[in-house]
């Protein structure tokens, strides 16, 4: 009798999606609903902070994204909601057998409402396939903090980024005006980045010719980072390249602690799962 032989099916990834809700109750912002399904969930709210903000910490339990998979984020910020929001971790885009592996990240912001959208940095594996789109929706005087950083290949591994693909959108939108669209597209590491595997950028609305210069002296003062930030109407914007992360990060943290006063009148309050 022949010897079965097992049968093996592709695997069709991870679906998953999340959704959060902020209002307003009493004297802080409470996280009101939370919809999930797949692999992706928060831990319960912190409140390190006097006046109430909401911090989140986002999971995704397989520790890594692969082709295949997607992810759906919404952020819902009701009236004078104020909302952090971080991971635990970097976030890995690992290799792919070609598929294409999707995350969607949606934010409305109501009137008043403040998000801090500071996830921890991402790792861009050699040969991942990945598609990220992020569209921040802000309503009246509400206001937007966050970064990205982007590591091509694995500097500290001696991987670099050179078979991959990358996709990368972002939008942000004020009363239903585009404020701010932004690409980064190509097939390995993108053209522009002179040879660096760390890539930053960091937005702050509100901004004006005193949160522009805060911002310039911070990147002056930057040994390890080329930098640069740039004023686009009430949008500031600064860009980071170097050779891994690990500075990248630094100067982030250091700009949203010097510039989140400046926008909302609130002292920067370092997220624990930072000092872990």
């Amino acid at each position: 009798m022949a010897t079965p032989v097992a049968q093996f099916t592709e695997h069709p990834g991870w679906s998953a999606a999340l959704g959060l809700r902020y209002a307003r109750r009493h004297d802080r912002t409470s996280l009101v609903e939370r919809r999930h399904h797949g692999p992706l969930s928060v831990q319960r709210p912190f409140y390190p902070e006097i006046d109430g903000t909401c911090h989140t910490y986002l999971l995704h339990p397989p520790a890594g994204i692969v082709g295949g998979d997607e992810l759906t984020v919404t952020l819902t910020l009701e009236v004078d909601t104020k909302a952090l929001v971080t991971t635990p971790g970097a976030t890995r885009w690992y290799y792919s057998d070609g598929r294409t592996a999707k995350v969607s990240q949606l934010a409305r912001l109501s009137n008043g409402a403040m998000l801090e959208w500071l996830p921890q940095e991402t790792l861009l594996f050699d040969g991942a396939n990945a598609k990220l789109s992020t569209r921040i929706e802000l309503t009246g005087n509400a206001t937007f903090l966050g970064w990205e950083i982007l590591s091509f290949g694995r500097p500290a591994c001696r991987e670099t980024f050179s078979n991959g693909t990358l996709d990368f959108r972002f939008e942000l939108w004020r009363d239903g005006v585009l404020s701010l669209r932004e690409r980064l597209r190509g097939d390995g590491l993108p053209a522009g980045l002179m040879g660096h595997a760390g890539l930053m950028t960091f937005l702050a609305t509100g901004a004006n010719d005193v949160v522009l210069q805060a911002a310039r002296d911070i990147c002056s003062n930057s040994v390890d980072a080329l930098s640069g930030p740039t004023l686009i109407g009430d949008v500031l914007m600064c860009r980071g390249l170097a050779e891994d992360c690990a500075p990248l990060i630094k100067l982030s943290r250091e700009l949203w602690r010097a510039l989140r006063p400046l926008v909302s009148a609130r002292t920067a309050v370092t997220p624990r799962i930072w000092r872990t």
